[in-house]
């Protein structure tokens, strides 16, 4: 495991502390441990196997939908509750769709994972290439599979670690690209002035978690006061959960509709 690897899990586990407290962090890790899981996950357990019976382990509603997923996902199976549903950072899809309408040609995922964002922009036609930057090994297989499983790996191009030498590369050529960055705290380390500069033709999304570094908020203001000299910058935040649209879920209680659309955040990001 490498040291990035290493600071992203640790961060995940800092993340649970802070939102459940110790003891609770310690009973969500017994029961892990003995691989038994609590009521959230039964609920949330009984929901996916549902929607896998019915959608096949495909985005059912949309802009991503008719995508396949993958079951073995890296990160969080529970995400597969919302990939299916087609709500899963529904504010982050609707604004990279906006950039797509303005240049559809390179889209940019630092932070890929399992190729959510990455194949859908692809599978979807919304950018006509994409680079996926992701440094964890069984993440960047997935995202390899996810892509061929969707005739979508001639478009995306996967990376293992983004920095200046391997952003210039794609912005020498496409310098009006659409960027996201999601990686855990990570953000505040990899956007030096010399990066912001490089790409400050294009457009970008940051998600920012202040919640998982030590002194997270300083280095929150002070990365957003840099990009003030680069961009025109904006915060976007989730929208309201609304599970009483889709008809697959209405068998379920209102706790379990609930409870099947949380994304394990800590915080509102």
């Amino acid at each position: 495991m490498n040291k990035k690897s290493l600071i992203q899990r640790s961060a995940k586990f800092i993340k649970i502390i802070k939102s459940d407290d110790i003891l609770w962090a310690l009973i969500r890790l017994l029961l892990k441990i003995f691989n038994q899981p609590n009521e959230i996950q039964r609920s949330k357990n009984k929901i996916l196997n549902h929607l896998l019976n019915i959608h096949d382990c495909k985005v059912a509603h949309g802009e991503f939908k008719g995508m396949r997923l993958n079951k073995n996902n890296f990160w969080s199976k529970n995400d597969l509750i919302t990939y299916i549903l087609g709500v899963y950072e529904k504010h982050v899809v609707s604004q990279l769709i906006k950039f797509s309408k303005l240049n559809n040609k390179v889209f940019i995922d630092i932070g890929a994972a399992d190729g959510y964002f990455a194949v859908g922009m692809a599978h979807s036609k919304f950018f006509k290439k994409v680079y996926a930057f992701e440094i964890e090994t069984l993440a960047r297989e997935n995202l390899k599979k996810n892509a061929k499983d969707n005739f979508c790996d001639n478009k995306i191009f996967i990376n293992k670690e983004a920095n200046f030498n391997s952003l210039k590369k794609i912005i020498d050529i496409d310098e009006i690209s659409t960027i996201l960055i999601d990686i855990e705290g990570g953000e505040f380390e990899l956007l030096t002035k010399d990066i912001l500069n490089l790409v400050k033709k294009c457009m970008v999304i940051i998600e920012l978690h202040p919640n998982l570094v030590i002194d997270g908020s300083k280095k929150q203001e002070r990365l957003l006061n840099i990009c003030e000299d680069f961009f025109e910058i904006s915060m976007i935040e989730s929208e309201s959960y609304n599970p009483n649209k889709f008809e697959e879920l209405n068998q379920f209680a209102d706790e379990d509709r609930l409870i099947s659309f949380g994304e394990g955040r800590g915080t509102n990001m």
